[in-house]
């Protein structure tokens, strides 16, 4: 198969597991995500794309976060919005992220034809279209060599645009906090407003195009909330 079908392939992966109909449920915002016990993942899928990142809320006194680890292999774990929301009305999200390990990206020098697409750390934001490939989406990474608030094509489609929100290796270790205004971004990265309303966000530390080890943690992400003047 082409490169060009196979990245259309993962590209209706990624989205069409936010467009399935679903019954609409109470949902209130802004919506929070302390990942304070194991039962915090019960809210949360997953989709494996190659081999299983492991993903576990864990305690170290009286912090509590989610741990995601990965060795050669790539999924992430979202959470769809039954409920769906739009970004000019509450468009505000924000997460602490820390990273430890990043994907060694010198071991892609002597891979002829792999794209450069591991990270240790993501946060999607989804905006699903009945008509999958009308789909958007946001894709905050941290990056340690592009730059700060970069913005670029995913290798898979124009349709998913990578916004770096941290960069470098300086904070390593740290936990850090983004706050982002996600109508903001969008305004960036497509050059106009969405149409579409928000239908799901996904986290993900994948580093199976490089084949080596990244790792993640994530804790307090909040979305659909208005900032405070």
């Amino acid at each position: 198969m082409s490169r060009r079908f196979i990245s259309l392939l993962v590209l209706l992966v990624i989205v069409s597991l936010f467009t399935l109909a679903t019954f609409a449920i109470a949902f209130e915002l802004p919506k929070w995500f302390p990942f304070s016990t194991e039962r915090s993942l019960n809210e949360w899928e997953d989709k494996i794309f190659r081999g299983r990142v492991i993903y576990e809320v864990e305690t170290d006194g009286p912090l509590d976060y989610l741990h995601a680890l990965s060795n050669s292999t790539a999924s992430a774990i979202f959470y769809k919005i039954r409920q769906r929301f739009r970004a000019q009305e509450y468009p505000m999200l924000s997460w602490k992220w820390k990273v430890t390990k990043f994907p060694d990206q010198e071991k892609l020098k002597d891979r002829q034809g792999i794209e450069r697409d591991d990270y240790a750390a993501r946060v999607y934001v989804i905006f699903p279209s009945m008509f999958i490939l009308n789909s958007k989406v946001l894709e905050y990474v941290w990056d340690e060599v592009a730059p700060l608030e970069s913005i670029s094509d995913s290798p898979y489609s124009a349709n998913i645009k990578l916004i770096v929100a941290h960069s470098g290796n300086k904070d390593i270790g740290k936990w850090v906090f983004e706050e982002r205004n996600i109508i903001a971004d969008y305004r960036k990265a497509f050059g106009r407003d969405p149409t579409l309303k928000v239908g799901a966000i996904a986290l993900m530390s994948d580093s199976d195009s490089i084949g080596d080890v990244s790792e993640a943690y994530f804790d307090d992400i909040k979305m659909g909330y208005i900032k405070e003047r």
